[in-house]
């Protein structure tokens, strides 16, 4: 079985800052206080850099991650992506398509040039 590591990610950094910024991300199991990614300790300065609850220093580094695995805004925005992701699919294949005609006809339209320069000469 894997182990996660005890620090987060950059993407999971930047994930928590686009879309957790306003709401609980994390409760300490120790003192059962929940806190914002902004009310949380970050310590920056040790070797393994880890979220911290700021009134017993209670690493919550794992209940944070389990919040980019459950959490409605995060879950809302790939959605939206998946979206725009699929509109952008269905959006090249048409004009895939009116390209195909479009080069269809225009090889109509050579041929028929060239066949009645052939006749004129």
């Amino acid at each position: 079985m894997e182990q996660w590591s005890a620090v987060l990610s950059e993407a999971e950094r930047r994930v928590l800052a686009m879309h957790c910024f306003d709401h609980v991300v994390a409760t300490c199991e120790r003192c059962h206080r929940s806190f914002t990614l902004t009310q949380m300790g970050v310590d920056v300065l040790a070797p393994r850099r880890h979220h911290f609850c700021p009134l017993c220093r209670a690493d919550l580094t794992h209940a944070v991650r389990l919040h980019i695995l459950t959490c409605t805004a995060i879950a809302v925005a790939l959605g939206e992506v998946s979206e725009r992701t699929h509109q952008r699919v269905k959006d090249s294949q048409r004009l895939l398509g009116q390209s195909e005609l479009l080069a269809a006809e225009s090889q109509t339209r050579a041929q028929r040039v060239l066949r009645l320069e052939n006749r004129s000469s």
